[in-house]
């Protein structure tokens, strides 16, 4: 989990800069809050960002916030068996 993504298929570097802001304040309370509530967060922010950033609702920018989430999640929460996986559809965007 050291190494954080700076590309988020967004149109612009701002853009992608924004989605990494987001991304890091989501992954840090995935460590401390339960992932329904990450789930809140998650969809207030991308509101936020989608307000200068409207391409976060794009398909390519939803799956990366989606796997990227997921993986973490998992990884966080020790989820290793497959049946186990926390699915990305769990996150509803």
């Amino acid at each position: 989990m050291s190494d954080f993504p700076k590309d988020w298929a967004m149109y612009e570097p701002d853009g992608d800069f924004a989605v990494s802001e987001m991304m890091r304040e989501v992954k840090a309370a995935l460590k401390n809050r339960p992932l329904p509530d990450v789930r809140t967060l998650l969809k207030a922010k991308i509101e936020l960002v989608g307000k200068s950033h409207g391409e976060i609702y794009d398909s390519e920018v939803r799956n990366r916030i989606e796997s990227y989430l997921t993986s973490w999640a998992c990884e966080i929460h020790e989820l290793t068996d497959n049946w186990n996986r926390l699915s990305s559809s769990y996150w509803r965007l």
